[in-house]
């Protein structure tokens, strides 16, 4: 792989599909990639579709911590202990590299290694900024932060914003993802129509008002990688 290769150039998959004990996987829509217990330890290269990372709690309800969308790394560190459940939402293909992380550094190039420290900085920050979400934001302000932060990772851009994306997630998705019940989930979309926002139908998320959308969500994309 060529130094300063990143997911976003063209050639980036023959690149990744060539490095020694790397396969092709596939995973239908609603499969288990990981389950929660199971001992895995692998490096998911995304090349379609979105998959969830999710807590499963006692009393049945659903967690999401975190998604994985096509051209970023999903790293797979279970040990066999509690851990979180990855289901493929829609139809997901990608090139698995074996783990662990930390032998990864004497069997691939400097510049696949750099890439999945920074996939792993990367969640970190996407973590905690859905923890202070979910603890500190509204339910509006939240939905709206998590909409941008989509909208920044689909589009792969460091400075613009599209004006709409492909989103998989149902509304359950969404309430799991935002610690919010269907019912909310369904009023704050409503709001964001109303108020000129954003819309989302029929698996399409517009951004109707990128400025107004940022101001209401307090939102600043530095945490996410371009």
């Amino acid at each position: 792989m060529a130094s300063g290769l990143t997911l976003a150039d063209a050639s980036w998959e023959r690149a990744i599909s060539v490095l020694p004990g790397a396969v092709r996987r596939t995973y239908p829509a609603n499969t288990t990639i990981a389950g929660e217990y199971h001992a895995k330890s692998s490096i998911l290269i995304m090349t379609a579709g979105w998959a969830a990372f999710a807590k499963t709690l006692p009393n049945g309800s659903r967690l999401i911590v975190d998604f994985a969308l096509p051209r970023e790394i999903a790293v797979i560190e279970f040990a066999g202990k509690a851990g979180e459940t990855i289901t493929a939402l829609s139809d997901v293909t990608a090139i698995e590299l074996a783990g662990p992380v930390h032998t990864s550094f004497s069997r691939y190039p400097p510049s696949i290694c750099e890439a999945i420290l920074r996939a792993e900085a990367g969640r970190y920050s996407r973590v905690a900024e859905h923890l202070a979400g979910i603890g500190r934001r509204g339910a509006v302000e939240r939905t709206a932060h998590f909409l941008l932060e989509l909208a920044c990772r689909s589009h792969r851009s460091a400075t613009t914003y599209p004006d709409r994306f492909e989103c998989p997630l149902t509304q359950a998705d969404l309430a799991d993802a935002l610690g919010l019940s269907a019912v909310h989930v369904s009023r704050v979309l409503k709001t964001l129509r109303e108020t000129a926002l954003a819309s989302f139908r029929y698996g399409v998320v517009e951004l109707h008002d990128h400025a107004g959308l940022i101001k209401t969500a307090g939102f600043d994309r530095s945490y996410i990688s371009s």
